[in-house]
């Protein structure tokens, strides 16, 4: 099955939902997923899962704080040997919490790295205001291709491999490089690289069957 994160939206406002949606499924169409592309759950979803699912949650939400803020949507992804989904996941989470002002909890309990398997974010911050890039590993993330092959990506403060110095200039630096059969580029962030990266690849298996 694989392992599952839970993600939950609180303080969504009501006129914003719309917003929210389209964004979340503009991220997530952007890239490949493993097991398909997530959805957003919340009191207005159409199809009768999601409905349920949501159900689900609020009521599960709503025992865990009767007092607290309620919940405004919600979602699970399955990650089936592929780290960069979890990664995908959290930087979803992370754009939605900053752009609309909301509290998000994203639960990952099977994640290798302890301090990533709980996270949340009010406002695109973590607890005490600090970035999301201040929890990350500091070491390459390696996107596992389907054919076997694996790409090589840089969170912002990992060390370079060539001259083990910090890429980046401060804690809350977004950018991402990456590493594909000897090629590295750089990206504003890791969306960007991730895509840049699979540009490349697909090129060079291009040409590799043309030549």
């Amino acid at each position: 099955m694989g392992r599952v994160i839970h993600v939950r939206v609180h303080g969504l406002p009501a006129g914003r939902r719309d917003a929210a949606q389209a964004r979340f499924a503009e991220l997530a169409r952007g890239r490949d997923w493993r097991d398909g592309e997530p959805w957003l759950a919340d009191d207005r979803s159409p199809d009768l899962f999601p409905q349920l699912f949501f159900e689900d949650q609020r009521a599960e939400s709503f025992r865990r704080a009767p007092d607290g803020e309620p919940l405004s949507a919600a979602t699970f992804i399955r990650v089936l040997g592929d780290e960069t989904d979890a990664l995908a996941v959290l930087f979803i989470v992370r754009d939605l919490s900053e752009r609309f002002g909301v509290r998000v909890e994203l639960r990952d309990p099977d994640n290798p790295i302890a301090k990533l398997r709980r996270v949340e974010l009010d406002a695109g911050r973590l607890a005490g205001g600090l970035p999301l890039e201040s929890r990350l590993v500091r070491r390459p993330i390696f996107k596992k291709l389907r054919d076997g092959r694996r790409i090589e990506l840089f969170p912002p403060h990992a060390l370079s491999t060539a001259f083990g110095t910090p890429d980046g200039p401060g804690p809350g630096h977004r950018g991402w490089s990456f590493l594909v059969a000897g090629i590295r580029g750089h990206a504003p962030d890791f969306f960007e690289a991730e895509a840049e990266a699979m540009r490349i690849r697909r090129g060079l298996d291009s040409l590799e069957r043309t030549g």
